[in-house]
């Protein structure tokens, strides 16, 4: 037969692990940013294996660059690392033949919080300072990613009818089992089932206590609804309908399109997270941005105009309002700045009833028509039966110059390119980790997961815009110290 024939498989050959992995791997850049991050920051308390005595522990550049590599292709579960470290080349040089279990895969993971942080925001400087990156020009946008956690949310009146059920059915086996006790059978199958009756015991008896650790925390929390298995996460709406999740934000540079902020939050939307995003950006880049955009879910005015009070310019389209639709059907209302009035769109005039009025973090002025008895539009303007109320944003001005703006040519063209920047991102990470849950349960885990994403994706991002080579010099001269 003409085919070719492969190796004998019992044959030795000379080789390594450095031999095994291309100059060009991307392994080789993880396995790099670990170990100058490690080196130039010293020796954490926390960490285990800083004493002399006991078993070895297995070294933090070699955990850390195993949860980097895993997010960085698409394995987040610990059970699956522990397989691939094992299998995987890459991996068997990444780890130097270590080979730890998903136990202590997890657990360096759950207790390494702040050094997976610092990685993050140090690899950030390092594409500013090496130009790869700019906090000039930021897009914002937020993502609802499923928590680990039931869809199903429990409120008060649920979790007291299943505590009630789980008393019925303990109460029942109970009852088994007292009977089963009194037999005087004493064969192998009397016994084995009151094994299996006092494990049920055992296992609803659990539930309860983590029904009502679920309920005393909701009712601390005074939220509507709550996830026993992860308290922290909050009912959210995605394309999948509702489930237990978080509003995962993010806002990415222009240049390079990095992600410079993330922050897994429990804000059902994104309406009021406009300010904490840039903020919270300002803070991670210490650039203040020249531009901001964001799409019309974070079309929140207020939060607006406070961001432009202070000379960054905001190109975020608004939702419409509920007077933009009555304009839409000619009931338009004017302000005559020099009477303090507003004139109806039958030329009545409405006067001034009440001033700053706080409602949704605006502030307004409301004006009140006396006329409004025969007037013949009536029935489309109001149905009060007192008359016509009108509220006028004090901010109504700047509101009005701000909608000015989004109509230039400039503003269109900018709020059409926001896609094209930040999109793309959470596709990236949803197309290598497939439709993805957090593994971990509470925020602050959750955040931790989120940074290995979010290094993972900047890394990906990195090895496109500068050969292999050239990165390496740059990582290797950087100092990775912290701040």
């Amino acid at each position: 037969m003409h085919f070719k024939e492969g190796h004998y498989r019992g044959q030795m050959m000379m080789v390594s692990y450095e031999t095994m992995i291309l100059p060009d791997n991307p392994v080789r850049l993880i396995d790099l940013l670990c170990r100058k991050f490690i080196a130039d920051n010293p020796f954490r308390e926390d960490w285990k294996g800083k004493e002399e005595k006991g078993r070895k522990s297995y070294p933090p550049v070699s955990m850390l660059g195993l949860l980097v590599y895993g997010y960085f292709n698409g394995i987040s579960s610990s059970r699956k690392l522990e397989r691939e470290t094992c299998r995987n080349i890459e991996l068997l040089w990444l780890m130097e033949g270590l080979q730890p279990d998903h136990w202590t895969i997890c657990e360096f993971r759950r207790n390494n919080a702040q050094l997976v942080k610092d990685v993050l925001k140090t690899f950030r400087k390092f594409l500013l300072d090496q130009g790869y990156a700019s906090g000039k020009k930021l897009v914002f946008d937020g993502s609802k990613i499923k928590a680990y956690a039931s869809r199903d949310m429990l409120n008060s009146a649920s979790i007291r009818h299943k505590l009630e059920n789980l008393d019925k059915s303990i109460a029942d086996y109970l009852a088994q089992l007292e009977d089963n006790d009194s037999s005087e059978d004493a064969l192998e199958t009397a016994h084995e089932e009151i094994k299996q009756l006092k494990e049920k015991i055992a296992n609803l008896e659990a539930q309860k206590v983590k029904l009502e650790a679920a309920g005393k925390t909701l009712e601390a929390s005074g939220k509507g609804q709550i996830s026993p298995n992860d308290t922290d996460a909050v009912l959210v709406k995605g394309r999948d309908g509702k489930f237990a999740g978080y509003n995962a934000q993010t806002g990415v540079e222009e240049k390079g399109h990095f992600i410079m902020y993330n922050e897994v939050t429990t804000d059902a939307n994104d309406l009021q997270m406009l300010e904490n995003d840039v903020e919270k950006a300002i803070q991670e880049t210490g650039i203040t941005p020249e531009e901001v955009l964001a799409d019309k879910g974070f079309g929140n005015m207020p939060q607006i105009l406070n961001i432009e009070n202070k000379d960054i310019p905001c190109y975020i389209p608004l939702q419409i309002t509920h007077r933009e639709k009555e304009e839409k059907q000619n009931l338009v209302f004017k302000y005559d700045n020099e009477t303090d009035t507003c004139i109806c769109p039958q030329g009545k005039k409405l006067y001034l009833f009440s001033k700053n009025y706080k409602q949704q973090g605006a502030v307004y002025n409301i004006y009140k028509c006396t006329e409004c008895d025969e007037c013949p539009i009536r029935s489309n303007c109001t149905k009060s039966k007192t008359g016509r109320i009108y509220k006028r944003n004090i901010e109504q001005e700047k509101i009005d110059q701000y909608k000015e703006k989004l109509k230039t040519d400039y503003a269109k063209e900018r709020i059409a390119q926001r896609k094209g920047i930040v999109e793309h991102p959470f596709g990236t990470i949803k197309w290598l980790m497939g439709k993805f849950q957090f593994l971990l349960t509470g925020k602050e885990k959750v955040q931790t997961e989120f940074n290995l994403y979010t290094t993972a994706y900047n890394i990906k991002r990195l090895i496109n815009c500068d050969s292999s080579a050239e990165l390496t010099r740059k990582m290797m001269i950087y100092n990775w110290a912290m701040a």
